[in-house]
């Protein structure tokens, strides 16, 4: 049994440990000095390479490109910057619900719910591979995209010096502090683990939250398994029935503490992932307008990106709305014409508890479930049609 807890703990989670540990945002870490040294040293890092690229943009506003690019590393790396901060200065929710989780794989017997676990555990790590491969793959194509475009000049890009390309915007801001040329590999591998630094900080973080999401939603679901099987056997329907209620409401109070964790982080995120999508939309079709293959796929690669992290906040928040609707249909559909008479007036309060169940919000008063996504989807394509006839005028 022990060697099933295991094997069942670690296919859920070591994934999320392998991305959040590096960053100290791991749940279940020991929140000594070497966790803090870990996030601070994530931090200044990234706040060094947000300073590098908005001295850039200082030093050369002519570049459209550049800034078009300047501005995608830019909002990735604030993101990065709270989104580490925020999880590992204020981790009570994720701490809540990842030692939840220790409890409930120890306290596994049943092969039915084992399934469940499992099944749920599979899409978390669906959610995270998801986003994190296209993640990664958006950091090495901005590291391609300088190794195989072309050297000639563009009608967009016609201030193109003769400096060499780095994967982030900083030709400028190098040859201001002299760096000599034959650091020029170091350089370029330095920049290019800050970009993955970046990403791990971003989706990593992400990939955290989708994972015990997942995880609370499979908890929910066995929940509602044991709702529908209620019944009076050996006359404890009571007992039971008082059990469930409890695991009930901790269920729901470990559900707020996760939406309070990460609510302030997604205004910002949702705010952020419209614009974004917004600027890589409109870099895609100048790169159309001019041929530019690497830049096609550069862009084509980022707005993927954006709008699968999107999809993934969105998915999650309704998948969890509905797993805990569903607790209201399995508290009707079980035998509670057999049960005491004061076990189904109570059952009542459990349906209509379950009829406001928790949401996914950001910053509390905005919702984030599919129709949110399709909302800023259709925003943002209508901000990038008016940026297209721009153009085209």
């Amino acid at each position: 049994m022990k060697a099933s807890f295991e094997k069942d703990f670690a296919y859920a989670m070591a994934p999320l440990k392998i991305l959040s540990w590096p960053v100290g945002t791991w749940p279940l870490q020991d929140y000594d000095a070497f966790s803090g040294v870990r996030a601070i040293f994530a931090v200044l890092v990234l706040l060094l390479m947000m300073a590098i690229v908005q001295t850039e943009l200082y030093l050369d506003i002519n570049d459209a490109e550049k800034n078009l690019d300047a501005l995608v590393v830019i909002t990735c790396g604030i993101l990065a910057v709270a989104k580490v901060i925020y999880f590992r200065v204020w981790p009570a929710g994720l701490v809540a619900n990842f030692t939840s989780a220790v409890t409930d794989y120890e306290e596994l017997r049943d092969k039915e719910k084992r399934v469940i676990l499992r099944r749920h555990a599979r899409m978390g790590r669906m959610a995270c591979v998801g986003v994190i491969c296209f993640s990664y793959g958006s950091s090495t194509l901005f590291m391609a995209a300088t190794v195989f475009a072309e050297e000639e000049e563009s009608p967009v890009n016609v201030t193109r010096k003769d400096t060499p390309d780095y994967p982030i915007p900083s030709e400028n801001t190098l040859a201001i502090v002299n760096v000599p040329d034959n650091l020029f590999v170091l350089v370029f591998v330095v920049e290019y683990m800050m970009l993955l630094l970046t990403s791990t900080g971003n989706l990593g973080s992400d990939s955290l939250f989708f994972g015990i999401a997942f995880h609370l939603c499979g908890q929910v679901e066995v929940l509602r398994l044991e709702f529908s099987k209620l019944d009076n056997e050996n006359g404890r329907a009571i007992d039971r029935f008082v059990v469930l209620i409890k695991r009930h409401i901790y269920l729901l109070n470990l559900a707020e503490m996760l939406n309070g964790t990460v609510s302030t982080v997604l205004i910002v995120q949702l705010f952020s992932s419209c614009i974004l999508i917004c600027t890589s939309g409109f870099q895609f079709i100048l790169a159309l307008s001019v041929g530019n293959v690497v830049l096609v796929i550069k862009t084509f690669v980022v707005a993927s990106t954006l709008l699968v992290q999107l999809f993934a906040y969105s998915y999650v928040g309704d998948y969890l709305t509905r797993r805990m609707r569903n607790v209201a249909n399995s508290a009707y559909s079980c035998g509670w014409y057999d049960l005491p008479k004061n076990v189904p007036k109570d059952i009542i309060y459990v349906i209509m508890r379950a009829q406001d169940p928790v949401q996914l919000t950001a910053g509390k008063f905005f919702i984030v479930n599919m129709e949110t996504y399709m909302s800023i989807l259709k925003t943002s394509m209508s901000y990038l049609s008016v940026l297209r006839v721009m153009v085209n005028t």
